[in-house]
């Protein structure tokens, strides 16, 4: 199935663990937004930006602290030769708006959205070659609309379709060389036709990539 989003700080030692953390926290200003999901309102973000490796900001509890507060503001890294590496933006200590990454080169490598800590909006993603990845959205870190994935080379890879985090409708996928080796319909949690595989590796030819 299409992955799920991740927190992307690894590369920064900012850990996977902000997703994880879902206990009470202060509410950012957009709580009230419904579905489909809009854009995170992040007027409430100040200006003030910090580098990942600020040995004042520290983890608690999933909420990330600096000066004994919990941080809204910019998080940045940069590649050794000072080429910026990625930029989020915090609110009350979670990731709250983009979240985006950048290849060496300075091209996009992935740009995802965050709302309270939780996926929430448009997900996209890019090979180094510069052709798109993935295309994902989510509402609350749940599945939502379509979700498609291409071959670095380009070609379409999948497309799914989900509701509150479940199949729905026409899900499809090819090989590489264009040959469809997934193709069913959802309806009312059954599924109706090919199923030839699951989509849990990239194909090539029939082989294993």
């Amino acid at each position: 199935m299409a992955p799920r989003a991740r927190s992307h700080f690894s590369a920064l030692g900012l850990a996977g663990s902000l997703l994880l953390a879902r206990c009470a926290s202060p509410q950012p200003p957009d709580a009230a937004l419904g579905h489909p999901p809009g854009p995170v309102d992040v007027s409430g973000v100040p200006a003030t930006t910090v580098a990942a490796t600020d040995t004042a900001l520290h983890l608690r509890n999933g909420v990330y602290y600096r000066g004994g507060r919990p941080y809204s503001g910019f998080v940045q890294a940069r590649y050794p030769g000072g080429a910026l590496q990625s930029r989020a933006s915090f609110y009350a200590g979670r990731q709250h708006g983009l979240t985006r990454t950048f290849w060496a080169d300075g091209r996009p490598h992935e740009v995802r959205s965050y709302r309270a800590g939780l996926a929430y909006g448009r997900h996209t993603g890019f090979w180094p070659n510069g052709h798109r990845k993935f295309d994902f959205v989510y509402a609350d870190d749940k599945r939502e609309g379509s979700h498609k994935q291409w071959y670095e080379s380009g070609s379409i890879y999948c497309d799914l379709n989900f509701a509150d985090d479940q199949e729905v409708g026409l899900q499809q996928a090819w090989r590489e060389n264009g040959k469809v080796y997934i193709n069913y319909a959802v309806r009312d949690g059954v599924r109706y036709g090919l199923q030839k595989s699951t989509l849990c590796y990239t194909l090539r030819d029939g082989q294993l990539k």
